[in-house]
């Protein structure tokens, strides 16, 4: 029972560290998605050269996608012209970092940590990027996107929304659709987090010959390998490998490696540009991460780290607790709605509602999923969206559907809309 108490405390401490700046994090990425002109990141990278794979590091780095949401993006950077090598570069640099993930870094792992991730996203994109160009067979050149939205808007003819559109749009963005889009990992990171601190003594992996020095960064580069992890979810995790013994080197190995080298997104580059650039791709990962990983820990004294201990953590002032508090009530929305949502898709398909399949093409992460039933869930005559990402297909239930309107509906979300199943 002890070990109970132990875990709960543990957990409401890093829950208390989280929150502040998972929200601050996902306002600021809504704020930029409300700012920046749809579909400036695409023009600004056409060109082959060093110059695109510089700007689509610099594009990466900040911007808020999973490393699974990174798929499309950076696929479709490609296919609306721009060059190999920045593709690869924004490929690698985006799922390694973001706004929210950089403001969690330096919550649970201090400044200097933070920092260098950075530093080392926007170096290791750089270098992916110059390599893939170099040495990645001969460029492929894809036709120009006939996107309307990747067009180039005449001054003038823009309407300017109002101040209220604009903040519904950064939360709408920031909360309901990224923070929605991974808040099941971020529970699972707290969690994980929390039971490393509480079963797991202090020092544990230290006491271990071959987990410190190079020894540590091996061993939180063969963990992060096979797993999908995302890049503010895994930084309570990252925390508690170091709290557990692992030099903090290791936790920035975890945090560079695991997020780019999930399957989604070697199956994506496979397709999309050949096993000689995924070679290149997995050679930069896995080589960049234990180089920062060894030179962070060469350079950056420990004591200059804010690794907290859980256990004895402070739980912060009144601002902090009413932030974690609006996070867990923003997660229970988020749960509530799973629940509804599979509870009307149960009641849908045993009742005289319409129903209508149709194939979904372009899909290629749990995001994507997320955002398409987003925007048929707010259609009001539509009851149930059965999103089926291995299929690639969406199912509606609901009453007086329109076929154009569903594949409008589609088209809008950014994807292709397909045959009707019967």
């Amino acid at each position: 029972m002890e070990f109970l108490y132990h875990f709960m405390g543990n957990l409401w401490a890093v829950w208390l560290e989280l929150a502040p700046w998972l929200l601050l994090g996902s306002l600021v990425a809504g704020l930029l998605h409300v700012l920046i002109p749809e579909g400036f990141i695409r023009r600004k990278l056409g060109k082959p050269g060093m110059g695109g794979i510089v700007k689509a590091a610099m594009a990466g780095v900040p911007m808020p996608l999973c490393s699974c949401g990174v798929i499309p993006v950076g696929i479709g950077l490609r296919k609306d012209g721009a060059s190999r090598g920045a593709s690869v570069s924004f490929l690698v640099s985006t799922p390694q970092t973001a706004v929210d993930s950089t403001f969690v870094s330096y919550s649970f792992l201090g400044l200097p940590f933070a920092v260098f991730k950075l530093v080392s996203s926007f170096m290791t994109g750089i270098l992916a990027g110059v390599l893939a160009h170099s040495f990645g067979g001969p460029e492929e050149t894809f036709p120009e996107s006939n996107n309307p939205s990747a067009k180039t808007e005449e001054p003038g003819n823009s309407r300017y929304p109002s101040l209220r559109s604009k903040a519904k749009g950064v939360w709408k963005y920031g909360v309901d659709e990224l923070l929605y889009m991974i808040w099941g990992w971020v529970v699972v990171g707290v969690l994980v987090s929390a039971a490393l601190t509480t079963f797991i003594p202090q020092d544990f992996f230290g006491n271990i010959g071959m987990t410190t020095g190079f020894g540590g960064l091996i061993m939180a580069l063969l963990i992060s390998l096979p797993m999908y992890a995302c890049s503010t979810a895994s930084v309570p995790i990252a925390a508690g490998l170091v709290h557990a013994g692992l030099p903090p080197g290791a936790a920035l190995v975890y945090l560079v490696a695991g997020p780019a080298t999930n399957v989604a997104t070697m199956g994506a580059i496979l397709r999309v540009f050949g096993k000689r650039v995924l070679s290149i791709y997995l050679l930069v990962i896995i080589t960049a991460s234990l180089f920062f990983g060894y030179m962070f820990d060469y350079l950056v004294d420990m004591t200059a780290m804010r690794i907290h201990d859980h256990a004895t953590h402070e739980h912060g002032g009144l601002m902090t607790i009413a932030a974690a508090c609006l996070l867990l009530g923003i997660f229970v929305k988020f749960a509530l709605t799973g629940i509804r949502n599979r509870l009307d898709g149960r009641r849908a398909s045993n009742s005289s509602l319409e129903h209508i399949t149709l194939r979904v093409d372009g899909m290629s992460c749990q995001g994507c999923a997320v955002k398409l039933r987003s925007a048929f869930n707010s259609i009001p005559n539509i009851r149930h969206a059965d999103v089926n990402l291995a299929l690639g297909q969406v199912r509606l239930n609901g009453m007086d559907m329109e076929e154009d309107s569903i594949r409008n509906v589609i088209s809008g979300a950014g994807y292709e809309p397909g045959a009707r199943i019967e």
